[in-house]
């Protein structure tokens, strides 16, 4: 079960980035300032589910960096 809620989460996180990368193209914003927007976004998108499964893991298991 908790599979399937980080994948929603996922989701729903890639949902944003990318409606950010259309925000973005719609704004006309130059190339260059959206990839760097966008990597960070992804980035942040990354530690955040990083943090989820932190979260769910039980006292004393400690994960692979």
């Amino acid at each position: 079960m908790a599979d399937d809620r980080l994948q929603r989460r996922a989701d729903a996180l890639a949902a944003r980035v990318e409606a950010l990368a259309e925000a973005l193209r719609a704004g006309a914003v130059p190339a260059e300032a959206s990839a760097q927007l966008l990597s960070h976004a992804s980035a942040a998108v990354l530690e955040a589910l990083r943090l989820e499964v932190l979260l769910e893991q039980p006292p004393g298991v400690r994960l692979a960096a």
